[in-house]
């Protein structure tokens, strides 16, 4: 009897838990919780390894605080057959969480803006919003050659963010137990011990980053490889390729990853990209405000 009581009691217990959890998050946002709904909702499993995941086509979700919509080709934004037919250049930007906009309204995503800015200089531009939440070099580049090279553009912008050396694990082929996998409870449990991992704590993220880029790091050769591949595409097909470089602004006073930034520098000189490197921009703003 006295098993049935505690069984009883934890079931109970656990519906209060997930219950109000439900209803906090509900009422303030919760980052690994939309995170969590993003990759329930948006997101479906890539059959290329290389990529791991894909968006879903035709769905959208309110997450983040913003509505997140997927066009029929995946990307983040209008249909392509909802831009003019004849445009000055198309553009395609490819990347991460930050080129996709995570938490950000469409009309200032990076991809609306410039293509504000080209209206505002008199010229029509159709700019693709090709940005992925959870990507690295490997799955961007990938993607977009086996995806979407049949898109005709006129110049590719690959925005690299300097953890895109990382080695991703295939969200969808991990082991997920149910709670985890259906319940915030699951993912609240979840969070609690991975805060334990203290890679990337603000203390120790220098020597994170700087196992990122040892020379013989697999994901570090990865990304050179991929680059390279891309490289090579964009001189085939014509195309225009820019390497734009985001730094990592958790700590940018003092900044402690410029290596990082000279060494993508010099690969992206030797691969024949134009590149723009945003850390001195980003510098000029008061570090709280980023």
């Amino acid at each position: 009897m006295k098993y049935i009581i505690f069984l009883i009691s934890v079931i109970v217990g656990f519906v209060i838990c997930e219950s109000l959890l439900r209803i906090n998050n509900a009422i303030k946002l919760n980052y690994d919780i939309e995170m969590w709904k993003y990759a329930k909702i948006l997101k479906q499993k890539s059959e290329n390894h290389k990529i791991g995941h894909i968006h879903q086509p035709n769905k959208s979700a309110f997450l983040q605080g913003v509505e997140i919509r997927i066009n029929n080709r995946g990307f983040r934004g209008l249909s392509l057959e909802s831009y003019p037919t004849i445009v000055d250049r198309r553009i395609m930007l490819i990347g991460s969480s930050i080129t996709f906009g995570w938490g950000v309204e469409e009309e200032y995503v990076f991809s609306s803006i410039l293509q504000k800015n080209a209206l505002k200089d008199g010229k029509v531009w159709a700019v693709y919003n090709g940005g992925i939440g959870n990507y690295n070099t490997q799955r961007y580049v990938t993607n977009y050659i086996e995806n979407w090279s049949d898109i005709k553009i006129d110049d590719l912008i690959v925005q690299y963010f300097i953890n895109d050396t990382e080695v991703l694990e295939r969200e969808f082929e991990r082991k997920i137990n149910f709670f985890t996998k259906n319940t915030h409870t699951g993912v609240l449990l979840w969070k609690v011990l991975n805060s334990f991992n203290q890679d990337l704590s603000i203390k120790n993220i220098k020597s994170y980053y700087e196992k990122l880029y040892m020379d013989d790091f697999e994901g570090y050769q990865e990304m050179i490889m991929q680059l390279g591949k891309l490289s090579n595409f964009c001189e085939f097909k014509k195309i225009n390729c820019y390497l734009l470089v985001t730094p990592d602004i958790h700590q940018l006073e003092p900044y402690e990853l410029k290596f990082i930034h000279r060494k993508i520098k010099k690969i992206a000189e030797d691969l024949n990209f134009k590149t723009l490197d945003l850390l001195k921009t980003l510098n000029s703003l008061p570090a709280k405000k980023l």
